[in-house]
């Protein structure tokens, strides 16, 4: 897998915070907030027409800060038009969920880089 896009999400991410984020990327839930060693709170793979699989997770990282990462599984990478319009969609969901989304200009694992 390759990280293709990570974009961080500011605010506090509580209960119906979790279920607002899901809900507006349209992601399937997993894990639960109460256990603090979960990191995965929900994923969706998008099939792309090369067939790849691009991968989207919400992740909770153990600074209790949150972030959506993206990644790809193959050598034929979606283009940049594919990944702007993800990074849209993913904004557009994060912000109507109520917190203010920031792109990193380099996709890196961890906390903002």
């Amino acid at each position: 897998m390759t990280l293709v896009l990570v974009i961080d999400i500011n605010g506090a991410v509580d209960q119906p915070g979790l279920e607002r984020l899901r809900t507006h990327l349209n992601l399937k839930a997993r894990g639960r907030l109460t256990d603090d060693w979960d990191q995965k709170f929900g994923f969706r793979d998008v099939q792309r027409s090369s067939g790849q699989t691009t991968s989207i997770t919400l992740f909770r990282n153990f600074d209790e800060t949150w972030k959506v990462q993206v990644s790809d599984t193959g050598d034929d990478m979606p283009s940049a038009d594919e990944i702007a319009a993800l990074q849209a969609e993913l904004v557009e969901g994060v912000t109507a969920a109520g917190f203010q989304a920031t792109v990193r200009p380099k996709p890196t694992f961890g906390t903002g880089a």
